[in-house]
């Protein structure tokens, strides 16, 4: 398919940075199919600029299992990476765990008063049958949680690993079953031993919330 014409990241980045950020929101929600083909001519003239940040930009996404370039021949979105659940969402779901125990040393009633409202959203969504409003909600309680960990190599690896699980999750989005009332229930429990400043029932909980998403995934998978 041809590139989008419309582009969303902000002007003030430099040229690699805004050709980066903007490729890789397209992978992740899909925009950009897997194995599509990307020309580093085509982007650098819908970018207004030279080939030089591209392909700076495109060896970045290389880097991160985003793009695969072979040389003398082409570049293409990587495939999503389905058989490989338990290598993203293990070590993610230890990553969370981590930055939710991070947060009980810094939350604030502010906070815990945004992760219910988080969750509330997520609930709704839920009843509403909107799957996109549902990983929306899902996504801002747990960035917010990343947030409260205060840790940059935290939140850095844990948005890097999220993004591979994000990218699997869109492209799955419309055979999931995002009816998951026990995932409503995690959330509150999460919010509730964070408040309650106990580190490790908080990492519990939110690894359990975590190889949940993992688990029902691999169930829509089997099930195509």
């Amino acid at each position: 398919m041809p590139l989008p014409k419309k582009i969303t990241v902000t002007n003030q980045l430099t040229a690699k940075d805004r050709v980066y950020q903007q490729l890789r929101l397209w992978i992740i929600d899909g925009t950009l199919a897997p194995k599509e083909k990307l020309s580093d001519q085509a982007i650098a003239s819908l970018f207004g600029v030279s080939r030089t940040p591209v392909r700076e930009a495109l060896q970045l996404l290389a880097s991160q299992e985003f793009v695969e370039m072979i040389p003398r021949s082409l570049t293409r979105v990587t495939p999503v990476a389905s058989d490989q659940l338990t290598t993203i969402y293990r070590p993610l779901a230890t990553l969370q765990g981590l930055a939710a125990a991070l947060a009980t040393e810094h939350v604030t009633k502010q906070a815990l008063d945004q992760l219910t409202a988080y969750n509330q959203q997520y609930q709704q969504a839920q009843h509403q049958k909107q799957p996109r409003a549902v990983l929306a909600a899902d996504s801002a309680f747990h960035d917010l949680i990343l947030k409260l960990a205060a840790n940059p190599y935290v939140s850095e690896f844990s948005q890097l690993v999220n993004a591979h699980a994000q990218r699997i999750e869109n492209f799955y989005l419309n055979r999931l079953d995002l009816q998951q009332p026990a995932a409503v229930q995690e959330h509150q429990e999460i919010i509730t031993a964070i408040a309650a400043d106990d580190a490790a029932a908080a990492r519990e909980r939110t690894e359990q919330n975590w190889l949940r998403d993992m688990t029902l995934l691999q169930h829509c998978i089997a099930a195509n």
